[in-house]
């Protein structure tokens, strides 16, 4: 598969953007002084104090430590917006802040020698990318608001990616179409204008999902999924995970080669694989390294399906006015209780597109089928303790925003790593 045939491509690059990406970061170091951080923040990222911290059951978990630390470096250092700078407004202002504490620091040290180095911290090269790629990869379009009048009370949802945003729209174009003279008459009416009079009375609702599942499912979809990759362009960069993509896209641009590309872009030789149980053994090793190699270099172009959950709809900003829902082993009693708390068209139009009525009817209770990736087949296969790691550093905002928990076999399989490992950095910090 072509995809699997990049894995020497993006492991070699793994090593050369991390160079490349260390010294970028020192050229763009900020200041962090004790007026723009948390008391409790900066001795992290001074290295002051211990990450091990202690408490009634003992020490902190790794997973909790790796989220603390990665959002004190990165996501806990944006400056709060004013209300009326909202999403790409907010994060230019930051970013124009970043800028200036910059340029701050670089007078510093030319003209004094008495520069305070202990307070200053590079901003990690991922969250750097982030912050450029954002307001431009579609996280803020339009396409992820939706209202409704059509429940009672009426109500606002914001639709993010991987968290069933085409089954959403559907539900959203179904309950609108009365206004719009029916499905047939627009194409994207998911949302509707409700009374301005009103507009902070109506509330706001969302679906969240386990970012380091939702993160996997991106992928599974995007670039694992050949057609997918081969026609959307979202596993980026493309120039590392997509080449067939990029060479579709260039044989388009020349006319003479467009019968070439065939009629459904699949290669005659791309074909399933029947693996037998030895090889199925070796593919999953694969499966891990490839998914790894992924983690490791996708922000180096955010990709809209790979941001995190808070920055949509500036959840990390306002989550505390959104009636939460979530997806996951949940997700089908969820779907009921939204369909409870808002009525009108809305139960049965969730019935229509999701059949949850008659799921409910078959869960056990605690034994919820899972929606999307199921999770605990997929998450063995894809995921390594090194994976979860960078994972948990990019993904750390909606752990901390959101109040989201970290899944227990996540936890679980970076304990069997360190406890497998007795040399590794964290549990060095143990002795």
């Amino acid at each position: 598969m072509a995809f699997k045939r990049t894995a020497a491509l993006a492991f070699l690059a793994s090593l050369f953007f991390s160079i490349l990406a260390y010294y970028h970061t020192i050229q763009l170091t900020v200041t962090s002084s004790s007026s723009q951080l948390d008391e409790n923040i900066l001795p992290l990222l001074r290295h002051e104090a211990s990450p091990i911290t202690q408490n009634d059951n003992g020490p902190m978990d790794e997973a909790d430590f790796i989220i603390q630390r990665a959002y004190a470096e990165s996501y806990g250092r944006m400056a709060d917006c004013n209300d009326d700078l909202v999403e790409s407004a907010c994060i230019q202002m930051i970013v124009d802040q970043f800028k200036q504490q910059s340029t701050e620091y670089n007078r510093q040290s030319i003209d004094s020698d008495n520069l305070n180095v202990s307070a200053i911290q590079p901003l990690p090269w991922w969250f750097q990318t982030l912050l450029r790629d954002i307001p431009t990869n579609g996280a803020y379009g339009f396409w992820h608001h939706f209202s409704t009048s059509s429940t009672v009370p009426p109500m606002k949802f914001c639709a993010i990616g991987k968290n069933g945003s085409t089954e959403w729209r559907k539900v959203f174009k179904a309950l609108n179409a009365p206004e719009f003279g029916g499905l047939e008459k627009s194409k994207y009416n998911t949302k509707k204008l409700l009374d301005d009079d009103s507009t902070e009375m109506i509330p706001q609702t969302v679906f969240l999902r386990d970012p380091l599942e939702r993160l996997l499912s991106a992928y599974l979809d995007k670039c694992v999924k050949d057609n997918i990759r081969r026609t959307q362009g979202h596993c980026e960069p493309n120039a590392i995970f997509a080449k067939d993509w990029m060479n579709r896209r260039a044989a388009k641009a020349d006319k003479s080669t467009i019968k070439s590309d065939g009629a459904n872009n699949k290669p005659k030789d791309d074909k399933e694989e029947i693996l037998s149980p030895q090889h199925d053994e070796v593919s999953q090793d694969v499966d891990k390294e490839m998914f790894a190699a992924y983690v490791d270099l996708f922000p180096l172009k955010w990709n809209v399906h790979f941001v995190p959950q808070a920055i949509f709809c500036d959840l990390y900003r306002n989550i505390q006015d959104y009636d939460v829902y979530y997806m996951g082993k949940s997700f089908m009693s969820e779907l009921d209780r939204i369909s409870t708390t808002y009525g009108g068209l809305l139960p049965d139009t969730l019935n229509e597109i999701f059949d949850y009525k008659s799921q409910l009817d078959k869960i056990v209770v605690g034994a919820e089928n899972n929606h999307g990736t199921q999770a605990p087949a997929k998450v063995a296969r894809y995921y390594s303790p090194r994976a979860v790691r960078r994972a948990l550093e990019y993904l750390s905002i909606d752990y901390v925003t959101l109040g989201l928990e970290v899944p227990g076999w996540a936890r679980d399989m970076l304990r069997n790593d360190n406890n497998n490992n007795d040399n590794s950095n964290f549990n060095s910090l143990h002795s």
